[in-house]
């Protein structure tokens, strides 16, 4: 039985999430801090370990810190913790989990964050037990998870489930990892930002424009959300759009794994009947003998997923040792 606190790290290349678990997996407290990749790796490192620190003092004053679990974006080592590329934070290479060790002298895990929010969602969230569930984020990025009998399903290197960067369109626009065309690259909170960016740079999208005084370097995903929402037609143009594509990918994840279950998460999953518009674009471009079983699901566990994940996989490496 475990005995003490595990901290989750549920890191993004917007936000830091983290929380304390206590040994009966409750939650004891959390706090949400920007990431700022743009101060570099080591600023990023000192946030993650301060925050960590923060809610110790905060939460659990003198209990003994059994490890860390931290989800990380990009395609990763979950044996070494090595972090193989994370366009988002402008990582490359990085041995997360050895530098984070040797900041917080505690055992550390790290994980692919879509994975984490997958296990989290399979292991807390969803009411079923699906043989085959997958996970989809879409937020500042999209990032998938697989989980195949309670298992996350990782690859021969430990890469698998990038679906954000399945290609889309061949010549479409340049995506972080540098092929063209990926579904990140057209359907992530980055891409639905970048296209009203241009869009508004033609004097197009006068409203996002308006809302932002003109300053284009201000336009995000919330606020063409926000006005799409509102009403505004250009705006819900390029929601749609992002939204196809969306389908199209999930169509082809269907395709390819026959799934019981499809999650989908992240900020961009809030928006109004995305789930809905993915489902039709799914039955439309999928053999319908593989989808006519699918079940398209919220993320029951909001913007907790990954930081439930972080728990879930902390329990399992700590009761293994």
């Amino acid at each position: 039985m475990l005995q003490g606190i595990i901290a989750g790290v549920d890191l993004g290349g917007t936000k830091i999430l983290a929380g304390l678990f206590d040994d009966q997996g409750r939650l004891l407290g959390e706090r949400l801090v920007p990431t700022c990749p743009e101060q570099g790796l080591r600023a990023v490192l000192d946030r993650m370990t301060g925050v960590i620190a923060e809610l110790r003092q905060q939460h659990a004053p003198g209990h003994e810190l059994l490890g860390v679990v931290v989800g990380a974006p990009g395609p990763l080592n979950s044996e070494t913790g090595l972090v193989y590329q994370a366009p988002n934070l402008n990582w490359k290479d990085i041995p997360l989990r050895e530098m984070l060790q040797e900041n917080l002298q505690v055992p550390v895990w790290v994980d692919n964050d879509a994975n984490l929010a997958a296990l989290g969602e399979y292991t807390y969230g969803c009411p079923l037990k699906y043989e085959v569930l997958l996970y989809l984020t879409v937020s500042t990025g999209i990032g998938g998870g697989i989980i195949m009998d309670g298992e996350i399903y990782r690859g021969v290197d430990g890469g698998a489930g990038e679906f954000g960067h399945m290609t889309i369109i061949p010549d479409g626009p340049v995506c972080g990892c540098g092929n063209h065309g990926c579904l990140e690259a057209l359907a992530s909170g980055t891409a639905v930002a970048r296209a009203a960016r241009e869009e508004v740079s033609q004097g197009r999208l006068l409203a996002v424009r308006e809302a932002v005084k003109g300053s284009i370097e201000e336009i995000d995903a919330r606020l063409v959300a926000r006005l799409a929402a509102s009403g505004d037609t250009e705006a819900s143009r390029i929601m749609e759009e992002a939204i196809g594509y969306l389908g199209i990918g999930v169509a082809n994840l269907v395709n390819l794994f026959n799934p019981r279950a499809i999650v989908i998460g992240g900020g961009l999953s809030n928006y109004r009947g995305l789930l809905d518009r993915v489902e039709k674009v799914v039955q439309e471009r999928s053999y319908s003998s593989l989808s006519r079983n699918l079940k398209i699901l919220p993320a029951e566990l909001g913007s907790r997923s990954g930081l439930m994940g972080c728990l879930a996989l902390g329990k399992r490496m700590i009761d293994l040792g």
